[in-house]
């Protein structure tokens, strides 16, 4: 018996799956309240507005993120492993979504600098996955002084931020197929 769900969590999951597939500004607050069955005064009751429902999004976006990639990473020994399974994660995640591409990214082209809080919890994302993915580097460049780690890997992530667009654009995972083989290419070269 599967438990049902109150009106706090049928409006962010409506909220979560509507931003993500037709767009934030696409989405109004009418479908979202519509499509969660609930009514006007329960999402100002939990929420306050739509920016709100906006930054939990996000929030929640990142902790489902980083709850699926620790789970991919988490079985690897090696850091090099750990860093291709990143690879690995995203490819199965962006087939998963239907290539809908990364729903930080999307929200940043779509507010810009409108939304402080928004664009606040986008950048703590990225600064966080880019920590994750140069911890991998760091780990698995150990005992190689003369190399700059930090270099390395923001290349890795940033080969990673690239085929996430490309991705998207293409509609095939090819881009992180040759994002992965660059990186361990990378990995190995230095």
């Amino acid at each position: 018996m599967t438990k049902k769900l109150g009106p706090r969590e049928r409006i962010l999951e409506t909220a979560s799956r509507l931003f993500h597939s037709q767009g934030y500004n696409n989405t109004g607050i009418n479908q979202i309240l519509a499509e969660a069955n609930v009514a006007k005064a329960s999402l100002y009751q939990h929420f306050g507005s739509k920016d709100d429902l906006g930054v939990i999004y996000l929030k929640q976006g990142r902790e489902e993120w980083f709850a699926g990639i620790e789970q991919w990473t988490g079985s690897k020994k090696a850091p090099g492993q750990k860093l291709s399974a990143c690879f690995d994660f995203l490819e199965y995640a962006l087939q998963k979504d239907n290539y809908l591409g990364c729903k930080f990214i999307n929200m940043l082209s779509e507010i810009g600098s409108s939304s402080p809080l928004m664009s606040k919890e986008i950048i703590e994302h990225k600064g966080k996955l880019r920590q994750y993915m140069k911890g991998f580097v760091e780990k698995a460049l150990e005992g190689n002084g003369d190399l700059d780690i930090d270099f390395v890997g923001d290349s890795i992530y940033l080969l990673y931020e690239g085929a996430i667009i490309e991705s998207k654009i293409y509609r095939d995972t090819w881009p992180v197929k040759k994002a992965r083989k660059m990186a361990e290419m990378l990995l190995k070269r230095v």
